[in-house]
């Protein structure tokens, strides 16, 4: 087989999944609109530290801030979830309780 092309092939192929990746402003975008969505998902049990800790991501995203950004959405996300938990926990206890079993 002719090398140069192979070396050439094997290049663009471990060059692909690089290119494919975004960079930190997109990642933080993908991470900040999944906390959004979640957090809404919430409901009547929206947790009001997840708000606050959307603004601070959005806040440090547009200072350029991304590192700090994408740590205040990952923790807006995760207390988003648990808040969805907790709606989802409470419908199934309100259930049990006024219709039983």
């Amino acid at each position: 087989m002719n090398k140069p092309l192979l070396a050439i092939g094997i290049s663009l192929a471990l060059s692909v999944p690089l290119a494919a990746q975004g960079g930190p402003k997109e990642d933080f975008q993908e991470v900040y609109a999944k906390a959004q969505s979640t957090h809404q998902d919430a409901g009547n049990f929206q947790w009001t530290i997840t708000s606050d800790r959307l603004k601070a991501a959005k806040s440090a995203a547009d200072s350029g801030d991304h590192e700090k950004a994408m740590a205040m959405a990952k923790e807006a996300l995760k207390l988003a979830e648990e808040s969805v938990a907790q709606r989802k926990k409470q419908k199934e206890a309100w259930r049990q309780v006024a219709i039983g079993n």
